[in-house]
C-alpha cells in the first residue's frame, strides 16, 4: 500500500486509449460534477440511515457539532481503508493507494491493478454496508449513542459517490468483465474463464 496527496494513481503501463479491448466508463472525470450527480444517494443514504436508527434502534437524530466534526475524523479513514482491504491482494499490493485530493476536497482508495466487475462493486459498497452494519448493531446492543449515530450518517453521506459508481458500472459493465483504473477513469473489458 502506498500513500500520495493531490493526485490519482495511474500505472504507465496501461494504455487504455491505446487498446481497443478497453471500454472506458461512461462517467464524469470531474470531481465536483461527480459529486453533483451523486446527489441523489444524499437523500437515499442519510433518509435511509435515520429510518434505520429510528426504526430499528428507536433513535430520534439530534446533530451535535463536536460528534459531527469527531465523526469526519473517525469515518474517512475508517472508510478508505475498508475500501482498500476489498482490493485484489488487499492492503498487502503496491497497487492500492490511499490519499487525498484537494481537486474534489476528498479522500480516496484507489487500486491501479485489473480487479473483477463484481469484486469492484463489493470495494466500492463494503464501507457503506460494514460501517452501517457493525454502527446499527452498536446501537440495538447499547441503545443511543450521539457519535456513532454521526459517523453511521456521515459515512452514508460519503457512500453517496460510491453508490454512484455502483450505479453506472452495473449498468455499463458485464459481469464477467473486468475493472481497471487509470487515473479518475474507469475501464472495462471483457473476459473469457
Amino acid at each position: 500500500m502506498q500513500f500520495i496527496y493531490n493526485e490519482f494513481p495511474s500505472s504507465p503501463d496501461f494504455t487504455p486509449e491505446k487498446d481497443e479491448e478497453w471500454t472506458p466508463l461512461k462517467e464524469s472525470t470531474d470531481l465536483w460534477t461527480v459529486q453533483l450527480q451523486a446527489l441523489p444517494f444524499v437523500i437515499l443514504n442519510a433518509g435511509g440511515v435515520v429510518l434505520l436508527m429510528y426504526y430499528l434502534a428507536g433513535i430520534r437524530f439530534e446533530f451535535n457539532i463536536f460528534d459531527v466534526l469527531l465523526s469526519f475524523l473517525i469515518f474517512m479513514p475508517v472508510h478508505e481503508l475498508l475500501h482498500a482491504f476489498f482490493f485484489p491482494a488487499s492492503m498487502k499490493s503496491d497497487e492500492v493507494y490511499l490519499g487525498f485530493t484537494f481537486k474534489g476536497f476528498a479522500p480516496f482508495a484507489a487500486y491501479t491493478g485489473e480487479m473483477a466487475r463484481n469484486d469492484f462493486l463489493k470495494s466500492l459498497l463494503a464501507p457503506l454496508v460494514l460501517i452501517t452494519a457493525v454502527g446499527m448493531v452498536w446501537l440495538m446492543v447499547f441503545g443511543h449513542n450521539s457519535l456513532v449515530e454521526h459517523v453511521i450518517l456521515f459515512n452514508a453521506l460519503g457512500a453517496c459517490a460510491d453508490c454512484l459508481g455502483v450505479l453506472l458500472v452495473s449498468w455499463q459493465v458485464p459481469r464477467n468483465a473486468v475493472v481497471r483504473n487509470k487515473g479518475i477513469r474507469t475501464y472495462w473489458r471483457m473476459v473469457s474463464y
